[in-house]
């Protein structure tokens, strides 16, 4: 098995413009065994372009002028992977276009088999067979769903709005759901069907919220990571701080204490007749409960706006919603989340700020926001390699990353593992398990930093020694298995055959699939050299395997810039 070390030049850091890469090299550097010589990707550019008034200009491509690179670049932003047909759509519609087409485009929905909703739990086999059924279902989402731009945003939102591994296995296919519904809906519809969703009520306990017995978790995540955030912040993100260099909290523990107030009395819409596996009713949001003491229905007031006495639990609901929703903080809180996954890591404050006026402009419409993010000038700048901008890119989290290697490869729906002793597995990403978050603050910080360079780089926190490993290794043993590809519509016979023609030919087809036609000198050299050496000896097959698995471990493929 080919295993791969980065030999890395100090002359290379001087000419690389994102410093995700330096460090995503130095991650590769534990793998070890036989050696590469890679360099960033290129950048034939300065660090970008500025105006005669400081600020990024860039004009968005009309139809018919968007280069096949611009194309799959924004592809990357915008969906799970750009593919030869994807790339061809948004050339003949262009951006703007394309994004207001994706906004018509219907949901795709998951629709549980009775397997996953009533099944025997202490049955080891049924278990199984029903949470299998999601990996499935999103991979099959992911490669062959026509609503790219829907499920990329409702994946964002997950990123910080997340449920983890709790309840039963239909619970997680609805939360699913409800994120999928309302990604590019209002912010505030969105808050309430998520307070509502069953799964979310049983993971922060507002299930449990009542009158006179108050949970106090699920308003403290609401508040701390859904909406406003700890610290109070401006327009542009930067946190406000008071006369003594302090950052000002952007609530206390009484706003806590009245927003459980104002959050109590809901619970799961109950039925005697439904199977154990699904006792919370996952299919319909939770309803008011009636009893006395359910809802408290004092006057309460958070982060200073009253919310009359009086009310019912809906009511109070949407004044609560209400009142975070509109509060100066979640403009930038959300902006910056949306943008981080899409786009940047690091956004500059004036791409934040930016964003943020679209989101207040607009009161909290998420598909403005979007195509605001993926529109903003900072955005498109590199769609001309000669405008890059330093700041402007992210690590691929596994997900990302193994979704882009398959749909590159023409996988239209999830692809089996057969390898595994258990059925109906799918190929998924080894170290990121698509909608389990470990914990209420997801798979990541948002404020993560890489090491050394300090630079925000949440994803990096994924890209782990075993991670990169599994990059570098796991292809060729999971194509030696060909039929669970071919069968879920994956070319593997495409690079087989262009393998079997020439090393060029090989070469060419992974540079337009993987590296939106722009594979830097570096890599493209390595690349034959490992062909012309390493692998002179292997069959076609593993020739593209091997080779791929050590492409696609590099820093050109693993940053989205």
């Amino acid at each position: 098995m080919l295993f791969v070390i980065i030999i890395i030049k100090i002359k290379m850091f001087k000419t690389c413009k994102l410093e995700w890469q330096v460090n995503f090299l130095k991650s590769l550097g534990m793998v070890g065994c036989a050696a590469l010589l890679v360099a960033c990707s290129g950048d034939p550019g300065g660090g970008g372009f500025l105006n005669s008034t400081g600020q990024v200009a860039v004009a968005t491509p009309a139809p018919g002028n968007v280069s096949a690179y611009a194309a799959a670049r924004f592809l990357e932003q915008a969906s799970w992977g750009p593919t030869p047909p994807s790339v061809k759509e948004v050339q003949r519609l262009g951006l703007s276009a394309w994004i207001d087409q994706q906004f018509k485009t219907p949901a795709s929905i998951a629709v549980a088999p009775s397997y996953v909703i009533d099944y025997d739990d202490d049955n080891l086999s049924a278990r199984d067979k029903a949470w299998t059924f999601f990996p499935k279902t999103f991979y099959d989402h992911t490669l062959g769903g026509a609503d790219q731009l829907r499920q990329r945003s409702a994946w964002a939102l997950y990123n910080f709005i997340p449920i983890g591994n709790t309840g039963f296995a239909y619970g997680k296919v609805e939360y699913y759901n409800t994120l999928q519904r309302g990604a590019l809906g209002n912010f505030s519809d969105l808050i309430r069907n998520v307070t509502l969703n069953p799964l979310m009520g049983f993971f922060l306990n507002n299930d449990q919220n009542r009158a006179d017995r108050p949970n106090e978790n699920y308003a403290r995540e609401l508040m701390q990571l859904f909406t406003v955030g700890l610290v109070k912040l401006n327009p542009d993100g930067s946190v406000q701080r008071d006369t003594s260099g302090k950052t000002i909290e952007t609530y206390t523990q009484q706003d806590v204490t009245q927003a459980t107030k104002a959050l109590s009395g809901w619970g799961s819409d109950y039925s005697p007749f439904l199977p154990r596996t699904n006792g919370a009713n996952y299919g319909k949001p939770m309803i008011a409960q009636t009893w006395d003491g359910a809802h408290d229905k004092t006057s309460k007031t958070v982060l200073g706006s009253p919310i009359a006495g009086g009310q019912s639990a809906s009511q109070d609901l949407d004044s609560l919603i209400g009142i975070l929703v509109n509060h100066p903080n979640t403009a930038p809180f959300v902006s910056r989340r949306l943008i981080q996954s899409l786009v940047s890591s690091s956004p500059s404050p004036a791409y934040l700020s930016r964003v943020s006026a679209v989101f207040v402009s607009s009161r909290g419409d998420l598909a403005q926001v979007v195509k605001a993010v993926l529109l903003d000038p900072e955005a498109r700048a590199g769609d001309d390699p000669a405008q890059q901008i330093a700041r402007v890119g992210k690590m691929k989290e596994p997900v990302l990353a193994h979704t882009q290697v398959l749909r590159a490869m023409g996988c239209t729906q999830a692809v089996a593992d057969s390898r595994n002793s258990k059925p109906d597995r799918v190929y998924e990403a080894w170290t990121q398990q698509a909608y389990f978050a470990p914990s209420v603050f997801g798979y990541y910080s948002p404020d993560h930093t890489a090491p050394e360079s300090l630079v925000p780089a949440p994803e990096q926190k994924l890209i782990t020694s075993d991670e990169v490993r599994r990059r570098a290794s796991d292809l060729t043993y999971r194509v030696e298995k060909k039929a669970d590809f071919t069968q879920a519509g994956c070319e593997v016979d495409l690079f087989v055959n262009a393998a079997a023609t020439s090393d060029e030919a090989l070469v060419a087809l992974i540079n337009e699939r993987f590296f939106k036609g722009a594979m830097p000198a570096p890599l493209r050299l390595g690349a034959k050299n490992l062909l012309t050496q390493d692998l002179v000896n292997q069959t076609p097959q593993r020739k593209f395997t091997e080779l791929l698995q050590i492409l696609i471990s590099t820093p050109t493929f693993g940053v989205v810039k």
